[in-house]
């Protein structure tokens, strides 16, 4: 059965001893740093480790006095950050170096030294990043996590842990971080603030009862762990004895066995060789028969070339003969299709005459029945003019007899004559004149033009017959009345 590295019991009664009170993690930080900024308080948990606040608090001032920010302590050199601390402050070489180691791991994988992307991590990761930190103490990892990120953690150093054995709480061969991993499998996250407030006071009464000599308490733990420390390192001396024992075995096998495939390589190299030499001569064969083809071919080929050339004359020949033969055949059909050609240009230019003269002719006798359909047309008007100006006298004098009744002779014949003579002018004017030449050669040349001319003349001398006779009967009322006014006047 495994033996657990603290008494459970005694350790509860120094935390119910030494943890009255409300904890208070009040940690100053360097002057002209954010109070709140994470580098700044992982700087003061660096001067807290195996030590006190009160001595932090002095090395804070030396280190104000001489840098500006913690990035300051990264670039200098260990010594000088030794003389910066303080050459009497505890342990001041190892937190030298192991601070210096910490900040440029920092500036390694920031590439600048803060720690401000860790405050929107999560808390696994918070914790993982600082814990992860080249050669940082737990103690500052854990007190980091409290006052930075406000996550509780196991917080001991080595002068707890010893001050822990000296009160019966922890067995002898139990070291800081066997006790850091017991502390937070044992206690609740919640618990964890209270616990590190009761070991903090029980550090700061022993500090203050050693005075000077505080440092001396983590002497002895370390003295106490020489041994367990010796044998450890007699052990991993051994394993890695063991394990560069095995590694040069390991190197031999694998030096056999390269020489042994060198020697396998050499013999696949001369057989190669070999084989390549015998390709080479099977090649070198194989080119002599291969040209002495060639040479053959070429012979064959100059013999069918020779034949070829005759050929090609004796076809240009044939070729030379067919085309004379062609260009004689071609000169007779042309010849043939010119003389064929002018016989049916010399016929059509004959058919053309004739259909001239059958026009010629047809013209001349439409033109002759045109003619004489004119002549006979105008006739027939002339006679139905003439007739119409006998009617028109033949009413006139009609009117006229009648008027002569009245006592006035004398002017009743003049109002005659001036009644008739526009009577038959008018009725002249309106009878269709004789047509002339061209208007009887156009209508005869079309019998449909002609019919329509004919009645119209006949419409229009119907339309002014009745007119006339009214115009003759006004003329003879207007000198009945003229008449019949003079005789009154006379009597």
């Amino acid at each position: 059965m495994k033996v657990e590295p603290i008494r459970a019991p005694k350790f509860a009664a120094l935390v119910k001893k030494f943890g009255t009170g409300t904890p208070s993690f009040s940690t100053p930080v360097l002057e002209g740093c954010d109070p709140a900024d994470p580098l700044a308080l992982m700087l003061t948990n660096y001067l807290l480790w195996e030590s006190t606040p009160a001595l932090a608090t002095e090395a804070l001032a030396r280190i104000a006095r001489v840098v500006v920010d913690v990035n300051d302590l990264r670039v200098m050199l260990e010594s000088e950050v030794r003389e910066t601390i303080g050459d009497k402050y505890p342990f001041v070489d190892e937190r030298a170096s192991r601070l210096r180691a910490t900040l440029n791991d920092i500036f390694r994988r920031q590439h600048r030294t803060s720690l401000d992307h860790l405050r929107n991590a999560s808390r696994k990761d918070q914790r993982a990043y600082l814990e992860g930190l080249a050669e940082i103490p737990p103690f500052v990892a854990g007190r980091t996590l409290l006052v930075a990120f406000e996550l509780p953690a196991p917080i001991v150093d080595d002068t707890t842990v010893e001050l822990l054995h000296q009160n019966g709480a922890v067995e002898p061969t139990a070291t800081t971080a066997e006790v850091a991993q017991w502390i937070g499998k044992s206690h609740r996250i919640e618990e964890l603030p209270k616990v590190h407030h009761a070991l903090s006071q029980l550090a700061g009464e022993a500090w203050n009862a050693a005075g000077r000599n505080g440092h001396k308490i983590r002497g002895a733990y370390l003295a106490r762990h020489a041994g367990f420390r010796a044998a450890i390192e007699a052990a991993q001396r051994r394993v890695e004895e063991e394990k560069l024992a095995k590694e040069r075995e390991a190197e031999r096998i694998a030096e056999e066995r390269r020489q042994a495939e060198i020697a396998r390589e050499e013999e696949r190299a001369r057989l190669k060789r070999e084989a390549e030499d015998a390709k080479v001569r099977a090649r070198a064969e194989r080119e002599a028969a291969r040209l002495a083809a060639i040479a053959e071919r070429e012979r064959m080929k100059a013999v069918r070339e020779a034949e070829r050339v005759a050929r090609e004359k004796q076809r240009l020949k044939d070729e030379e003969r067919r085309a004379k033969e062609a260009e004689r055949k071609r000169i007779q059909k042309d010849a043939a299709d010119r003389k064929a050609a002018a016989l049916r240009e010399k016929r059509e230019k004959l058919a053309l005459v004739a259909r001239a003269k059958r026009e010629k002719l047809e013209a001349r006798k439409a033109a002759q029945k045109a003619a004489a359909e004119a002549k006979r047309r105008g006739r027939s008007e002339a006679l139905a003019k003439k007739a119409a100006m006998k009617r028109a006298k033949k009413v006139a004098v009609k009117s006229a007899a009648k008027a002569v009744q009245m006592p006035a002779k004398t002017s009743t014949k003049a109002s005659i004559k001036a009644s008739t003579k526009p009577s038959i002018k008018a009725s002249a004017k309106a009878l269709p004149t004789k047509p002339s030449s061209k208007s009887a050669t156009k209508s005869a040349l079309g019998k449909k033009a002609s019919k329509p001319a004919s009645r119209s003349t006949a419409k229009a001398s119907s339309k002014t017959a009745p007119k006339q006779k009214s115009k003759i009967k006004n003329a003879a009322r207007s000198t009945k009345s003229r008449g019949g006014g003079k005789s009154a006047g006379r009597r």
